[in-house]
């Protein structure tokens, strides 16, 4: 369960941090807000996770990189549907 946590909470961490930055470059003010308040969540998770978790180091870091990895991803083409769809809504 430990594991499932760590890539969930470093997937989240990783695509809200891409999300924001998306957002903020097209100076969407509201939703950089709420976005960052989901980064804080899920930053909390993840220490939280780590700081009573049990996992090994070996297992602790490919469970983090490959939640980072594919969070950033994930926050790419989310983004790529968001503007599509929303472009000329400055919220």
């Amino acid at each position: 369960m430990e594991a499932q946590i760590v890539f969930l909470a470093a997937f989240c961490q990783v695509f809200f941090l891409g999300l924001s930055s998306k957002l903020m470059r097209d100076d969407k003010v509201w939703s950089v807000f709420v976005v960052s308040w989901c980064i804080t969540l899920s930053q909390y998770t993840f220490i939280k996770a780590v700081s009573h978790g049990g996992l090994s180091e070996s297992t602790f870091l490919f469970v983090a990189g490959l939640g980072g990895s594919l969070g950033i991803s994930f926050s790419h083409f989310f983004y790529i549907w968001y503007d599509r769809r929303y472009h000329n809504e400055h919220l």
